[in-house]
């Protein structure tokens, strides 16, 4: 994890809420914690109490939290430091789902931090390692509703149904992106107890969904974040009223929550993106917005088909041994019938098109 981060959690950490109010780097932090293997640790609905950091501790088996290959030892770190802190030091989480289905095509994962007691912090995960994640998110290039924001807009209800007083909402990735469908969603009722949503870089949704009445009553508290280099989180969107982080390093990497610039106890904002960037995503978003339905779920289950016949298990698999997988890709590619592969190329060829605009 980016040193930027824990310097902010060292250097604020002991300030409270109280003391210092919750801030959108706080947002970010909970967002960030929602990835950390929390299954067969904190309960779901109905299945126990909150937990605290040292009931947690105390689970057998606890350390799972950081079993991920690539960000564990990350999440260790950000862990120790929150859960002896006094700023987050008191926060208990509770009501953790996962729900992963190859047949719907679905990754979703979400957890509530209860923040005191009158407000708590829905956190909706991003995508994580599953493959068939990166197939829903394709789906959103042609369907307008996907199982993982029915789960979410599910979600915030059954919080709202077991919690009182206010509530934030947010996410990063398609995190973001589910937070604002269920805070646009809910029943005005539950609405009027949402603070605020967060979206760090998270991808838009069909174009009259901003006209849509749940999202004109909750526009005035949604905050959506975006690194100055963002590819994700400009695409299917018509939406911009957003601000602009500054990133260390460039491309598609600062999508990593990791990658962005804190400067004190807030965000290093910049007064817009990269002028090649936002060229860049404007052609990109021209291109998809122009692909029809069919063209667009063709290319999406052709990509997920050679990504599936590599055997990976997960997204890190596919880094391990490129030349090998690439050879499997394009076994399965040659074996696929000619107006198919045709058909690939030539959305392919558009989508890289866009990427090169200077």
């Amino acid at each position: 994890m980016k040193n930027n981060l824990m310097k902010y959690l060292r250097e604020f950490g002991d300030r409270s809420f109280r003391e210092m109010p919750f801030s959108e780097v706080d947002a970010l932090v909970l967002a960030l914690l929602v990835y950390m293997k929390f299954d067969g640790i904190v309960p779901g609905f109905n299945r126990g109490d909150a937990m605290s950091w040292e009931d947690i501790k105390r689970k057998p088996g606890w350390e799972h939290l950081f079993s991920d290959p690539v960000y564990g030892e990350s999440y260790r770190e950000a862990f120790t430091l929150i859960s002896g802190s006094r700023r987050f030091g008191q926060v208990r989480v509770n009501y953790f789902v996962e729900w992963i289905d190859e047949e719907r095509e679905a990754q979703f994962a979400a957890i509530t931090f209860f923040l005191g007691k009158s407000s708590v912090f829905v956190a909706f995960r991003g995508t994580d390692e599953h493959l068939v994640g990166w197939k829903e998110d394709f789906n959103m290039s042609f369907m307008r509703l996907v199982p993982s924001q029915k789960r979410a807009l599910d979600y915030v209800k059954g919080v709202a149904r077991y919690t009182d007083g206010r509530m934030i909402v947010g996410g990063h990735s398609k995190g973001g992106n589910l937070a604002i469908y269920a805070a646009s969603f809910v029943p005005q009722a539950v609405q009027e107890r949402i603070r605020r949503v967060y979206s760090f870089d998270g991808p838009g949704l069909w174009r009259h969904f901003y006209e849509t009445p749940g999202f004109l009553r909750i526009r005035d508290r949604y905050c959506k974040i975006v690194p100055e280099q963002s590819v994700f989180g400009m695409m299917f969107s018509s939406y911009r009223d957003y601000r602009v982080v500054a990133g260390y390093k460039g491309g598609f990497v600062q999508h990593d929550l990791m990658q962005w610039k804190i400067r004190g106890s807030r965000f290093w904002y910049k007064r817009q993106l990269r002028k090649k960037s936002s060229r860049r995503n404007r052609k990109l978003d021209e291109r998809l917005r122009a692909l029809s339905a069919e063209q667009a779920a063709l290319f999406v289950d052709t990509l997920y088909e050679l990504i599936r016949s590599t055997r990976a298990r997960n997204v890190y698999d596919l880094f391990q041994q490129p030349a090998i997988l690439a050879r499997a890709v394009v076994r399965r590619f040659q074996k696929m019938e000619k107006e198919r592969r045709k058909q690939f190329w030539e959305v392919l060829r558009g989508l890289l098109a866009s990427r090169k605009t200077k």
